[in-house]
């Protein structure tokens, strides 16, 4: 996903202008999980929360159907009642509302222009409708008749926000590179979101033809330290390489890759710059500049917790831009969160193959299959992903991820291989996958390739608590190297103190020595952790009966029973409960 440029706090705050913003799946998403149906009539165009309409006759039928519908993810269906209600109650304006932002949240842009006329008649808070009509116009070529919509938004809202940059857009949309000077005068004339209006300032200098001007712009718009939000780098280095600099346009972008940030669109930018190839900037008309206008508020609203706004901004940006895949992945993003799991794979389905997104919206589509326990089909678009990006490792490593919490870890450590196979050993960043291919081997039993692939994440990263943790457990659970697993889970506890599955660890190997104080001090602290893991009251039952405490012995085991223990443990705390330790402990692995 293309990370948005950051805004100022005054959206959020004009978000929230007379009332909260509700969840996404109480407007128009239909997620399975959503909120009371009394919900739908607290969005209206302005975001004010306002009391549901009140339906009469048989439309009250129909309006409670209609929520129905919604709570249950049946959007046509809810569609369908709403539109019965509203037949039967047609001077209804709430519902006319609810309506309008179903239909647009939901991409059925026909309706939603139909009842937006309408609400732009009687409503003079409809705010997103007026948007939807000038976008109409934008559509039809009308940039000039595009602006007398916006001129009558209320200047208070997202829309009230929003508006400046639109008509910016529509005054050089209609005018040309010669309004270039007007075109930034109405941007400025609005209430600054500082990046996104340096950006847009920017590329109005762009396609007015002023590259040096634009150029230092961005340049001025760059953030003092840390990565540049996406946009501006592939403005700014496609301005470069259009003006002959193509070298510099290449440094820069390996710069913004520097850090690990493999972002498909950067790659892709990357990959054209060295092959000679002149990019294209982020959108070369008016019409692209508007909806890039509307996907930056979108996804800034999202990142405020406002979704439902999010969804119905993006909506308008795919108005303008059916194509845009940034749009269609949040809209998707949106859904899942919302646990609407299959709008969002038709969300994710929408992006076109060509778009240098696709891949990324296939692993989060593979995700969401996943989720939904197709798993077999899940698998199936990570190998297609795997084999169509011969380079690339995220499909491979999401494939095996996804086996190893199945509990197939065969396929995983496969899939592990495979990726591991595609990269350089040696670099830093990849100590996860030889500590994740580690567990899949121990699981597996093959602990000869777990050890030397966890010893190889350690030389990596020596300083990894979660790595120390495992291999050092390992080591103590099979009564190996002992005294040097209690150094490196002692040195886990210093990196994770507050982690009681760490904490055991280092308890366990006390134990392990012999130290038994030492062992109930820090499996006790483990427990305060995380009392509800049988396994650690289980060690701790052990260790207070090496200590004489017998009776606290038997709690903690009868404990450990009642947390439900893996079916393998269960006859062996059974047997301590009955006769106690031996003198000499069996040594019973953890797994």
């Amino acid at each position: 996903m293309i990370d948005p440029l950051p805004l100022s706090h005054r959206l959020t705050r004009r978000a929230r202008l007379g009332g909260v913003l509700l969840a996404l799946s109480v407007v128009a998403c239909g997620a399975q999980s959503t909120p009371s149906s009394s919900g739908l009539a607290g969005l209206t165009d302005s975001g004010v929360v306002v009391a549901p309409p009140s339906p009469v006759n048989s439309a009250l039928g129909d309006y409670l159907a209609g929520n129905f519908a919604l709570d249950s993810g049946q959007l046509e269906e809810a569609a369908d009642y709403f539109e019965r209600a509203l037949a039967a109650a047609p001077g209804n304006l709430d519902l006319l509302r609810q309506l309008f932002l179903l239909n647009l949240a939901s991409g059925r842009y026909d309706a939603a222009l139909e009842q937006g006329r309408q609400l732009a008649e009687r409503d003079p808070e409809a705010d997103e409708a007026r948007l939807l009509l000038a976008l109409e116009q934008v559509k039809g070529g009308d940039f000039a008749a595009a602006r007398a919509p916006l001129e009558d938004l209320g200047a208070e809202g997202i829309a009230g926000l929003t508006a400046p940059f639109l008509d910016a857009w529509a005054v050089f949309g209609g005018q040309g590179a010669g309004a270039t000077d007007a075109a930034l005068e109405r941007l400025a004339a609005g209430e600054s979101l500082g990046p996104l209006n340096a950006y847009h300032s920017a590329m109005l200098l762009d396609l007015g033809g002023r590259l040096d001007a634009a150029a230092k712009t961005l340049r001025e718009a760059m953030p003092g330290g840390g990565p540049a939000p996406v946009r501006i780098v592939q403005a700014y280095a496609s301005i470069l390489a259009r003006d002959g600099q193509r070298d510099a346009a290449i440094a820069f972008v390996r710069d913004q890759l520097a850090d690990g940030r493999d972002l498909p669109v950067l790659v892709d930018l990357l990959t054209t710059l060295e092959s000679g190839a002149a990019p294209e900037p982020p959108f070369t008309d008016a019409a692209g500049g508007m909806a890039d206008a509307l996907l930056g508020v979108a996804e800034a609203l999202n990142q405020e917790r406002g979704a439902a706004r999010a969804i119905v901004y993006a909506r308008l940006a795919l108005f303008l831009e059916p194509d845009l895949a940034e749009a269609s992945i949040l809209i998707a993003d949106i859904l899942a969160e919302q646990d609407n799991l299959e709008g969002a794979i038709a969300g994710y389905e929408a992006v076109d193959d060509a778009s240098p997104l696709a891949y990324t919206a296939k692993l989060r589509m593979a995700r969401v299959l996943h989720s939904l326990e197709r798993s077999e089909e899940s698998y199936a678009l990570l190998e297609q992903l795997a084999a169509a990006e011969p380079q690339r490792i995220e499909a491979l490593v999401q494939l095996a991820d996804q086996a190893r919490r199945d509990e197939e870890y065969a396929r995983a450590e496969a899939a592990y291989t495979r990726a591991i196979g595609r990269i350089d050993p040696s670099q830093r960043e990849y100590w996860t996958l030889f500590y994740a291919r580690g567990i899949s081997y121990e699981r597996l039993k093959r602990w000869p390739e777990a050890e030397a692939d966890f010893l190889h994440a350690l030389e990596l990263e020596p300083e990894q608590p979660f790595v120390l943790n495992y291999l050092g457990y390992s080591w103590v659970d099979m009564g190996m190297n002992l005294d040097q697993a209690k150094g490196m889970l002692n040195r886990a506890v210093e990196l994770r103190p507050n982690d009681g599955f760490v904490v055991d660890s280092l308890g366990w190997v006390y134990y392990r020595l012999g130290e038994y104080r030492n062992a109930v001090e820090q499996l006790e602290r483990a427990v305060e952790l995380e009392p509800g893991d049988p396994v650690i009251n289980e060690h701790l039952g052990d260790a207070y009966w090496r200590v004489g405490r017998e009776r606290e012995a038997r709690f903690q085991w009868r404990r450990a029973l009642s947390l439900e223990p893996e079916d393998d443990a269960v006859a062996g705390i059974e047997e301590k409960l009955r006769s106690g330790l031996p003198e000499v402990e069996r040594n019973r692995s953890r797994s």
